[in-house]
């Protein structure tokens, strides 16, 4: 065919013939629909919130990362099938489209984190500390491995994510879940009862007589629980829409602060003292311990001529709420850096 084609063009006119036939060839293309290939072969956003565009890639990247965590979790290859039954697709799109709403209000109010809160926040996360408490760079690419991410993926999701976590908590940070509440659904959700039952017929029960009035009354004064009107109570309902929560408010300083004070944890860093300790069989050898200490000689002199291993004079780098004995906490956190305490 193609030394046919070839002999056909060796001339003008087949040149001129061949090209009109390939110019209808390409026009039935087409018209039939062949040109979605030339627009990008149709759709490829999933979903749009203002304008946040969430891409068929980027729903199909997390679906896919979702059912191997899902998998990882159970042991066992999850079938496209069985998360379709889960209505695993319909709530990852739910999902991105609520997170793509919370980025869309945190870009139009202009929020934003530097790059030194995010790596603060990352080391900080107790997920990634090793065995001394302190992070572990190791056991960060290890978890963030496993969950599908690479360190940038995983940097500018966590940047996403604290941002989204501001903006809920700024509207629901201080609601708790009522007690009653609580209450029902873990009776609803672990309350368990035997029943021991015998079925009688109309033979085996035999004739049961008319109850007489008092047998009714002691009846019913034995249940009387069984028939009250059931209990109502006043509720007052705070109906809160998106457009009253979009309002902008002017907020005293006193209020501010006396929120501030009530979340102080959330923005304080703990003091960490570096923390050395000797222990003594008796108060006279610490005694002259600390006069030796006072005359000149250093603490790991003193630790030294006692023969204290490293691992039992170094306490490491600990808060004083992480101190076990509350004594050595207050005389440690209460001496100037580099002093040695009284016994």
């Amino acid at each position: 065919m193609l030394r046919g084609i070839h002999k056909a063009t060796s001339n003008w006119i087949g040149r001129a013939i061949t090209a009109l036939l390939l110019g209808m060839i390409a026009i039935s293309f087409a018209i039939w629909g062949i040109g979605d290939i030339f627009r990008g072969f149709g759709r490829s956003t999933a979903a749009k919130v203002g304008g946040t565009e969430i891409t068929v890639e980027q729903f199909r990247q997390n679906y896919n990362d979702r059912l191997q965590q899902l998998s990882r979790r159970v042991g066992r290859p999850i079938t496209t099938d069985q998360a379709r039954a889960l209505n695993l697709p319909s709530q990852m799109l739910g999902q991105m489209i609520a997170e793509a709403a919370l980025d869309e209000n945190a870009r139009q109010m202009r929020l934003g984190l530097s790059d030194t809160e995010i790596a603060k926040r990352i080391m900080t996360d107790a997920n990634f500390r090793g065995l001394n408490g302190q992070f572990d760079r190791n056991r960060f690419e290890q978890i963030i491995r496993q969950a599908g991410y690479n360190e940038g993926r995983f940097v500018a999701e966590q940047r996403r994510v604290t941002l989204r976590r501001e903006i809920a908590e700024s509207i629901a940070g201080s609601l708790t879940v009522p007690q009653t509440a609580i209450a029902i659904h873990h009776r609803f959700r672990n309350e368990e009862r035997a029943i021991d039952y015998i079925a009688l017929d109309r033979e085996q029960a035999g004739e049961i007589p008319a109850p007489t009035p008092e047998v009714l009354s002691k009846y019913f004064d034995e249940r009387k629980v069984l028939f009250r009107a059931p209990e109502y109570r006043k509720v007052d309902l705070l109906v809160l829409s998106p457009t009253d929560s979009s309002r902008w408010t002017q907020i005293p300083d006193a209020d501010a602060r006396k929120a501030y004070d009530d979340r102080r944890a959330r923005y304080v860093t703990p003091e960490r003292r570096e923390v050395q300790q000797m222990a003594f069989p008796n108060a006279e050898e610490a005694r002259a311990a600390a006069q030796k200490i006072a005359g000149g000689a250093t603490f790991e002199q003193i630790a030294a001529e006692r023969g204290v291993k490293d691992a039992d004079l170094n306490l490491g780098l600990v808060t004083k709420a992480g101190m076990l004995d509350s004594a050595v906490a207050d005389a440690a956190f209460a001496l100037q850096p580099g002093k040695v305490s009284e016994p």
